[in-house]
């Protein structure tokens, strides 16, 4: 079985503030992946396989894997780009899982990271790169327009208002007040008449439902993955439950054209491929959403993390503002959701799986901020383009432990 038979055991993290001189984003990924390494007692020669993310957008390089392969002088057997935008940071640790599990490699090191807005505007490349060229870039969209036409049917096809979507801001900014490098810490706490009076930036998409830049704008991340076999040796080994992808679309033109295929069966825009992929993770793992201690996801806006919400199973399509509203994820409480504040107050680091590490820390019982107790499975979630791909990873912290 491949459920539990791969394991984490060390993490690397770089954070550059915007007190530090910028470096590239190479070399912020480069020192996650010392670091990862070190804490894990290899070194390039014990590397089997090496798996990154698609190359950042402040570094301009194709074949982003090479570019570590060639600084690190590893020589891997298996390597490869997960390109399926911010979903394949998460998706190269299901991979590296596959491959230690069937007894490919002995290690594999998975990577990310961006300098992001020190070094271009990426509000603007963003849009660029998620647009369609022909029906879509030439009307000059931001990625909260794209994001708005998907906000907009939700709250009207299920009666969703702003108020609903902006406890969800709240919620997630009691959790940054707890973490001590989350970029909104500073800025205090925020209610729901601070959400729905922020300025609009693409209706009905406010300032407060937003993610915010992580100060600095860069944060690099890489983990070992090794068998379950091998992690016995380690301390605190965090095992890959479960886990499962879905891509729908690279456009939301070409969304719109989908048909007879899951996770719906007509075109919509208020169903994303969490549904799918969060079903086989459960599935592989021989877990439920209601097994889940915590919850991380990269949603980058307050309605998308509603409607993740109801995806991953936590309540039924078109519920989630009863469940929010009802207090399903308050800080007291609740379900702990994004408990570093999330790319809301956390901050968004282009191209970053610091939302994975939180969810590794918690588990560990080695939380930067406030400690969920007695955490054993974790579910994380990460998406990517225009909400057309997504992937789930079910982490627990110990082996074989299922509902």
């Amino acid at each position: 079985m491949i459920s539990n038979a791969a394991a984490i055991v060390s993490t690397g993290m770089h954070v550059v503030g915007t007190d530090q001189p910028r470096i590239s984003s190479l070399e912020l990924q480069l020192q996650a992946c010392r670091k990862a390494m070190q804490s894990a007692g290899i070194t390039r020669r014990d590397v089997g396989a090496v798996f990154t993310g698609r190359g950042p957008m402040s570094y301009t390089a194709m074949e982003w894997n090479m570019r570590i392969i060639n600084e690190l002088k590893i020589v891997p057997k298996m390597s490869t780009e997960v390109t399926i935008h911010g979903a394949g940071v998460l998706g190269t640790w299901q991979y590296a899982a596959m491959a230690v599990a069937a007894g490919i490699v002995d290690y594999a090191l998975c990577c990310s990271g961006c300098m992001g807005t020190r070094w271009v505007d990426l509000v603007k490349v963003n849009a660029g790169v998620e647009s369609d060229l022909q029906f879509e870039m030439p009307y000059g969209p931001t990625t909260p327009s794209l994001y708005a036409l998907f906000a907009t049917r939700y709250m009207h096809e299920f009666g969703v208002s702003s108020e609903d979507v902006a406890r969800i801001a709240v919620e997630n900014r009691k959790w940054a007040l707890e973490h001590p490098d989350a970029s909104m810490r500073h800025k205090g706490p925020i209610t729901v008449e601070d959400v729905i009076s922020s300025r609009l930036i693409a209706s009905p998409i406010h300032l407060l439902d937003s993610s915010s830049w992580y100060r600095g704008g860069g944060v690099g991340s890489a983990v070992i993955i090794t068998s379950a076999d091998r992690a016995k040796d380690t301390a605190n080994p965090i095992y890959l439950s479960g886990f499962g992808q879905c891509v729908t679309h690279e456009w939301i033109t070409e969304r719109m054209g989908l048909t007879d295929i899951a996770p719906s069966r007509k075109p919509n825009l208020t169903t994303t491929g969490a549904a799918v992929a969060s079903a086989d993770a459960y599935a592989m793992a021989g877990l439920r959403a209601s097994d889940m201690d915590l919850v991380e996801t990269s949603a980058p806006f307050t309605f998308l993390n509603m409607m993740v919400l109801e995806d991953l199973g936590f309540c039924p399509k078109g519920e989630g503002r009863d469940f929010v509203g009802g207090g399903g994820i308050d800080f007291d409480g609740g379900l702990p959701f994004n408990t570093n504040g999330g790319y809301l107050s956390f901050g968004q680091a282009a191209n970053g799986m610091h939302m994975a590490l939180e969810a590794v820390q918690q588990l560990q019982g080695t939380a930067h901020g406030r400690q969920v107790a007695d955490a054993e499975h974790a579910l994380v979630h990460f998406h990517g383009g225009p909400n057309g791909t997504h992937s789930v990873a079910l982490l627990s912290n110990e082996q074989g432990m299922s509902a």
